[in-house]
């Protein structure tokens, strides 16, 4: 078992475990508090001091500002499926008809990105 321990100014200390259920962080962009899972932010790559999870709103937000790039759209659904949102990512392989993302026309990139942060928003991980 994992927890994190805290001690109060008045000398209490309060241990708390550390769960699936119990792990939350702040958007860097907005502020927002929403849940992570740390398997699956941490599967691949990075460290618990230098990553930071941007909300579906913001990211959403990103993509208004500027054209999505085939790039984006990759990290965008990968970054999506190591967070539990596997399901999701490949239910829009049918909608757009297509069976890998690299087949998307440049013109369906905004589209395809802005469907990914709805399905996202909509259906929590699964």
């Amino acid at each position: 078992m994992f927890y994190i321990k805290t001690k109060l100014p008045s000398g209490k200390v309060i241990k708390t475990e550390i769960t699936d259920e119990s792990v939350y962080t702040h958007c860097p962009g907005c502020g927002r508090e929403f849940p992570v899972d740390l398997l699956e932010v941490f599967s691949g790559e990075g460290d618990l001091f230098s990553t930071r999870i941007v909300c579906s709103e913001c990211t959403k937000k990103h993509f208004e500002k500027q054209k999505p790039a085939m790039e984006d759209i990759v990290l965008l659904a990968t970054a999506l499926c190591r967070l539990g949102y596997s399901k999701q990512v490949l239910r829009l392989y049918d909608d757009f008809g297509i069976s890998a993302i690299q087949e998307l026309e440049s013109q369906d990139y905004s589209a395809y990105a802005d469907a990914l942060l709805s399905a996202v928003a909509e259906g929590g991980a699964a």
